[in-house]
This record gives structure tokens, sequence and C-alpha cells, in this order.
């Protein structure tokens, strides 16, 4: 088996490397009637006047000295937007996954996973529609990347740890058969089953739910210890909401199942909150989603969501263990699993796996959570409860002016608060209710008056001119086309008029010019320059005298591949050899060593000083789990004189399978080393750093 599980991330890892990102997205289980959203129609406003500068054109111009007339300008604009910067972050911490897989570094591969879901969780994309947005097709395939890539990592992990989601905890159940348990802990559940244990709701102790309480309490016992702990915060809402709405208070514990009690969580099959809603299912149980808020995330509307949701389930199966197998594999097919197999006994039917587990998971979390010390979770550390004031606004406000009104911070804010995407309320939305701090009500009535519409400062107003589109107004103030749509309420196949005005939602921070800034200076840093705003990659190339396909094959761009603010470019082929010694972080590292900072892991550190996570456990003597800690010194391997890289300058012909080889090294180190995105390519003349003795 562990021959096969090597083989089975190998070629998976090798297809990914070769182009393999091209899977499908995943559809979410049980969204077999999914909605359709209608394609964006970018039209262009036209009339008789000339239609404006598109900022994605390339045209033909000459030169200063006139002498090349036929050049293509790059005029890609650096752009300052937060959807796609998190796209690429995300890919990123996909990336590291999977080098981190390769290296059969599970719990770092873990990390970086969760880490990539997370911030496709963030963000508000649509991704269900027929027709899909450039944005959308990007997230859709960095997320089927991540899941068919987790996977592998979940089969190798022979211990969850504590922050795994709930999703990744029900997959790795599909190994329980490979746990070995003691016949002893049977026969105390055995035992316990002979109890009368009193729940509102069937509640039964059969094999496949043993299975499930040996499992959560050996390989997810730190992620069940959190779950548990979390628990209290919300459980007090739930009862209260399932008691208003008629539902069995003790199905409380579906939200262990679903999300760890977690309202920010989400999976790979596009469900989020809670209660794990994708966007369809929540539309039709009025969760609203667009570019202010997602109500999935909001604790207390997913609640009363889901409640309703299960009733009318219960309705339809007339059986509490049906309706929660439709909960989760969606009621069109249990009802075709009753017909074709003519049986409505849960216990009974083939469904698919996840399905098939998803009940006895339910009963697994009731028993345990009813009695945790019985089960050996002790010393639990149970989170107060979920309180707050509400107070309910007619203008939209920004959060950081709310914090210093309550004497809060805005994380807190957004804790009480997770529907909210932006650091702002939504505008246009009379009697908005915002959580505050328990006790700040008074502190805050007092200076709502005096606090601004956050509309003066969070979004402009944009005239749309002849020749405009969605999709150019979009890049000139360097958002996504979602955002806009998603702002003015309008459809994806919307048509805008000029002289009409658009609610553009930007950054209160950013300050918006022409694109096409005038007497803009130029400078870099040790041969990096730092991407601002309104910069394009034919402006920077031209400015430090390169051509643009030097600048793009230097910093792994694609011929369409976008630049962000802030960005670091490389603008000199020097840079490699002027470096004295192994590469550092500023600021951080000297003389060999690194000064770990708040959120650093190892995998991130050796990336960025350009060696190996394993060479830091080996220079540090760290083990496999080995914790780090801010303010920690540790020693940077490959500073010695004999240890410091070289060049090789790519040759035609040249791999980097091939260049490892040569240099006695890993084609992962080598990736890591020179920040390689994409290894396939790497072009005659890029010069690669490689360290340690030919």
């Amino acid at each position: 088996m562990k021959q096969q599980t090597g083989m089975l991330w190998l070629l998976l890892l090798a297809g990914l490397l070769l182009g393999s990102c091209t899977n499908p997205y995943l559809r979410p289980p049980g969204d077999e009637d999914g909605d359709t959203e209608e394609v964006i129609s970018d039209e262009a406003v036209t009339d008789s006047e000339e239609a404006e500068f598109s900022l994605d054109r390339i045209g033909v111009v000459a030169t200063e000295d006139g002498t090349d007339s036929s050049a293509f300008i790059d005029t890609v604009v650096a752009v300052d937007d937060y959807v796609w910067r998190q796209l690429n972050l995300a890919h990123e911490y996909c990336l590291m996954g999977v080098l981190a897989n390769s290296e059969s570094i599970w719990d770092e591969a873990e990390y970086y996973f969760e880490k990539g879901l997370s911030i496709l969780g963030d963000l508000d994309i649509e991704t269900e529609a027929e027709t899909l947005t450039e944005e959308s097709v990007r997230y859709n395939r960095i997320l089927a990347e991540i899941a068919a890539n987790y996977k592998i990592t979940l089969v190798s992990l022979g211990r969850l740890p504590s922050d795994v989601s709930a999703d990744a905890l029900m997959a790795r159940f599909s190994e329980i058969n490979h746990i070995k348990v003691d016949s002893s802990a049977f026969k105390r559940l055995e035992e316990y089953a002979e109890e009368e244990v009193a729940f509102n709701v069937p509640v039964i102790m059969n094999e496949r739910v043993k299975n499930c309480i040996l499992y959560y309490q050996t390989v997810a016992r730190d992620a069940f210890r959190t779950y548990l702990g979390r628990s209290t915060k919300f459980i007090p809402m739930i009862e209260r909401i399932f008691r208003e709405e008629g539902v069995p208070t003790d199905i409380k514990y579906l939200a262990l199942v679903e999300s760890g009690y977690n309202p920010k969580a989400y999976s790979w099959a596009k469900a989020m909150g809670l209660w794990q809603f994708i966007a369809s299912t929540g539309r039709t149980y009025d969760l609203n989603r667009n570019w202010w808020y997602d109500e999935r995330k909001d604790p207390e509307k997913a609640t009363r969501s889901a409640a309703r949701f299960l009733k009318d389930l219960y309705e339809e199966f007339g059986s509490w263990e049906l309706a929660m197998a439709a909960y989760n594999g969606g009621p069109g097919r249990v009802n075709r699993t009753i017909k074709s197999q003519k049986t409505r006994d849960f216990w009974k039917m083939r469904l698919k796996k996840q399905t098939m587990d998803y009940v006895p998971f339910f009963m697994a979390a009731a028993h345990i959570s009813r009695n945790p010390d019985e089960f050996g979770f002790v010393d639990i550390q149970y989170e107060p409860e979920w309180t707050f004031d509400a107070v309910e606004i007619d203008k939209s406000l920004d959060l950081n002016i709310v914090a210093d009104a309550v004497g809060c911070t805005v994380a807190n804010l957004k804790e009480l608060n997770p529907e909210l995407l932006r650091d702002f309320t939504p505008p246009a939305e009379s009697g908005y209710r915002l959580r505050i701090p328990q006790g700040s009500e008074d502190r805050f009535w007092a200076a709502y008056e005096d606090m601004p519409n956050s509309k003066q400062t969070s979004w402009v107003r944009h005239t749309i001119r002849q020749g405009e589109t969605i999709s150019t107004i979009a890049k000139k103030y360097g958002i996504s086309q979602y955002s806009i749509l998603s702002a003015n309420n309008l459809s994806n196949r919307a048509k805008i008029y000029a002289g009409k005005t658009l609610v553009v939602p930007v950054s209160n921070e950013r300050g918006y010019s022409s694109p096409r800034q005038q007497n803009r200076g130029f400078s870099s840093d040790g041969g990096v320059y730092t991407v601002r705003s309104g910069d394009t990659v034919w402006d920077i190339a031209k400015a430090f005298g390169v051509s643009s396909e030097q600048l793009r094959n230097w910093n792994n761009l694609d011929r369409e591949g976008r630049i962000f603010v802030g960005q670091k470019l490389k603008v000199s082929s020097e840079e490699s050899e002027s470096s004295a010694s192994a590469p550092s972080s500023s600021g951080t590292a000297t003389e060999g060593t690194y000064v770990v900072r708040k959120g650093d892991s190892l995998w991130d550190i050796a990336t960025r000083l350009g060696t190996s996570a394993d060479a830091l456990r080996q220079a540090n003597g760290l083990g496999r789990r080995g914790f780090i800690y801010p303010g920690q010194k540790l020693k940077i391997p490959g500073t010695a004189a004999s240890d410091r890289f070289m060049v090789h300058t790519v040759k035609r012909g040249d791999t980097v399978a091939g260049i490892a080889s040569l240099y006695g090294t890993t084609v992962d180190k080598i990736i890591s080393w020179n920040n390689i995105s994409d290894p396939r390519r790497i072009g005659v003349g890029d010069r690669l750093k490689i360290y340690g003795k030919k």
C-alpha cells in the first residue's frame, strides 16, 4: 500500500507539472438543479465619437528614434486587484503544498492546502454560472488542483492536526480500515450503547457509528477537541433558532460534522459557513451574496436557513436520517436511490461514500458531545458563548471608525460579523443589523451621527464614456468585473450606456489616476523594481532598457499575465551574480541567521532563503513536527563560502530535470531557489541559482 500511495502522488505531481491544471471545476454535491447565471455582456458603448483607448490594447507604434514602427506595445496595466492577488496567493499555497507532498512533509502540505482553501473561501466569485468570467475559470482550476492534491496528503497523514477543516476530516475517514484499534475500545462502546441516552432525534450505536467514534478518538482526536471547544460558542444560538423553527434541537450536532462550528469554513465542494451552503441552495433559502457580504457566513441567518432546509427535507422524506442524507447528497439523489433500491431505510441504502458516512458521523458526534469525558475527551478549553449588541444602521460605515467609537478592534467586529467581505457595511441597505461588542451600544449611538457615510471614501462614481466596457472600467480601477456588477446590482448581461454612472468599489487607502501617468520616475533596488499603480510591462521594460519579453522571462510572466501594485519584478539580468552569498530576507536575515516573524512557516522561510524545509530542520535540530516561534533565530544552511550559489544559464534543450541531474540536486529545490511557478516555461538565456557544489 505504501508503494501504491507513493506512486499515486508522484503521478499526480507529474500531471500538475506537465500542465494538468485544466481540471474541470468541481460540481458541488447535491447541486443537481444548479441554477445558471447569464453570460457577461461586455459590449462597448459606441456612438459617432471615437471609442476610448482600451486599457488592454496592444497597438503598433514607433519608438523614439522612429526605427521600430512595427513594435508591439505590451500595455498590460498593473492592477491593484484584490481578487487576482488573492487567486495568485492561493495558487502559490497550492504549489507549496504539492512540493511538500513530494518531500513527504504531510503536515506542511496540509497547512498550505488549508491556507489556499481559506483564501478561496473569502473571495466573492460566482463559480456556478453556465458561462464563467476569467476570474471564475482561474478560481475553479485552483480549487480543483487543491482538492486533487490535498486528497494525497490526507491519505498519508497519520493523524490530523487540530486546525484541519471538517471537509478534510471526512475525506480522511476513507482510510479508517488502516487504523489499528484495540478491541477493548469496541467493548467499551458496546457497554456505553446499552445505557439509555435520550436524544430528540434518532441516534443509535451500530458498527458504522462505532467506527466513526473510534476515528474521532484516534486519527481526528486533535481536530475533534478543537470542534468541541468551539461548540459552546454557537450551540445556545442554534438551539434557540431550532426551537423557533420547530426543528429538534439535537440536530445542533450536525454543525460539528458540517463545519466544526466554524462560520468561515469552506470546502472543496464550494460550500461555505457554519452549515456549509453552496451558493445556489443558499439563494433558495434567502442567503444572499454580493460584493459587500456573504450571508452564508452569518451564523444566525445560516442557522435559520439550515433549520428551514432540514425541516423541508424531513417533510419530504418522513425520516431524519434521510433528511440529513439529502442535506449532504441532495434530495434528488436520495429520491432516485429510494426508487432504484426500493428501500426507505437509510442503513440499507447504497449511496455515495461521503453521504453514507455522513449520518453515522452525526450520531458519533452526538454521542461524544453529550458525554465527552466518557469517550476520553477531557480538559476541553470551551469558548464562551457568542454574545453581542445589535444596532440597526441606515448608512454605510467604515469598520475602522466603528471600532474606534466602541473601543474594540476591526478584528473584533469582523469576528462578530463574519458575513462582511469588506471593511465597511453595505450601502443602500436601510436597517442593516451590525453586531458590536456586548455593552457598547450606548457608546455607538453617542458617536453614530458624527460617523461619515463611507461612500464618500470607499467607492467612487464613474461616468461611463463612449467605448468603455465593464471589463475596461474594471481594469482601470484594478478590480474584478464581478465587483462592479455586484456593487451595482447588475445582471451578467447588463448593458451600460454613455453618460450613466456606476458605483466602483475601491479601497479607502487607494488613490486612482489615469493609468498612463506622465513624468513617472523609475528606480530599482538591487535590480528589483516595485510595481506602482498605472505601470505597464512596456513602461517598466523601456525605463530599464530591456525588452518586454526579457522582463517577462526573468519574472516567469505569461504573455497575458497580469502585474500587480506592490509586486517585485527583476529588471536586471545581473541580479543573480551581484549577490555575494546565499539570499536573505531584508531586515530579518543577517550573517547566516534568520529571525522568525509572526506568521512564518518553515516552508515560507526556506522558499524565501533559497533552501529547503528539510535543510532548515537539519541545520537547527528541528524534528518533523518541530515548532518555530516569532523572535527565534534560525541558522541558514548554505551560507558558507563553499555553499554559495552558482548561476546556470539555460541553453537550448535544457530542462529543469536535466539541470537538476547535472548539479546533483532535485527539481523541487531548483523551483524553490528560483521561485519558478511553471518548470515548463524556462527559456534560453534564463539564469538559475544553484546551491552547493557541482
